[in-house]
Formats: C-alpha cells, sequence, structure tokens
C-alpha cells in the first residue's frame, strides 16, 4: 500500500508568530495592502488573504504573485482539486519525496539547490530540506525586489 499524503504533509499552515513577519518582509516589494498568510506549500509558496477574502499566492520558485481565488469558499475549493494540488502544491513531487523519507520537520521546507529560476526546471534531483528563513532569503534575492506578474 502507497503513502497517503494529508493537508501536514501539503502544507505549512502553522507559522511562528515572530518568525513570519519577518518571513514576509523578505517580499515587501512584491505585496502591497494588508494580507494575512494562512498557509505555505512546503516549497515556501505563499497564499495570503487580503481583506476582500480573496486569497494570492506568491510563488517563490516561478517569481509569480497572482490571485488564485476570489473568496475564502473558492480557495477551499481550489484546494480539493488534484490538478490544483499537483500544479500549486507540487503534490506528485510531495509524494516522491515523501517515498524516498525526504520529510521536512518543523519551520522547515522543501528548497531546491540551484534555484529552478537558473535550470528552469523543478527536478527530484535538485531537492533539499531548508530552513523556511533561509530559502524565503535564497529566493528573494534570487527572484528581485518584483514579481513577473502581478
Amino acid at each position: 500500500m502507497g503513502i497517503k499524503l494529508t493537508w501536514d504533509d501539503l502544507l505549512i499552515q502553522q507559522f511562528p508568530a515572530d518568525r513570519v513577519e519577518g518571513w514576509l518582509t523578505n517580499w515587501s516589494g512584491w505585496l502591497s495592502g494588508r494580507v494575512a498568510p494562512i498557509a505555505m506549500s512546503k516549497f515556501g509558496d505563499w497564499f495570503l488573504r487580503r481583506e476582500d477574502g480573496s486569497t494570492d499566492e506568491l510563488s517563490v520558485l516561478e517569481g509569480t504573485y497572482e490571485r488564485v481565488a476570489a473568496s475564502p469558499e473558492e480557495f477551499e475549493s481550489l484546494m480539493n482539486q488534484r490538478q490544483w494540488q499537483e500544479q500549486h502544491l507540487l503534490s506528485l513531487l510531495v509524494l516522491s519525496l515523501h517515498e524516498k523519507g525526504i520529510v521536512p520537520k518543523e519551520e522547515e521546507c522543501y528548497a531546491f539547490a540551484p534555484h529552478p529560476m537558473f535550470t528552469g526546471k523543478i527536478s527530484l534531483d535538485h531537492v533539499m530540506v531548508m530552513k523556511i528563513g533561509v530559502w524565503q532569503n535564497i529566493c528573494v534575492q534570487t527572484l528581485g525586489g518584483k514579481p513577473a506578474t502581478q
């Protein structure tokens, strides 16, 4: 019987309050208005809730920042779609990593060395586990001050 992933395997949903502000401050050039983190993919992509209930995704892998859902209900619906999970949470890659016993611990996430912006692809061969803050710093330095799309 194969491994079955849970939400905790795909998402980071609990953030240490004393660190999350610093992690998001890294992205201040990308963010406008008030946002609250609701989840992070295991690869460091942020899902941020706006005051109007919409959800934005800040992708530290692709270098993009865009609205993914107009309401909390729409976001929840997307989260439960397999194709969306595969695209935005890299669920198939997470499954492969779990099968190899590569699982991040608390305050850790998956990272790539080198960053996918340098290789042009996401590859299992380049995945490692890293502290979230270190990965966020690497990503913001790699991607620069502004997103590719807004």
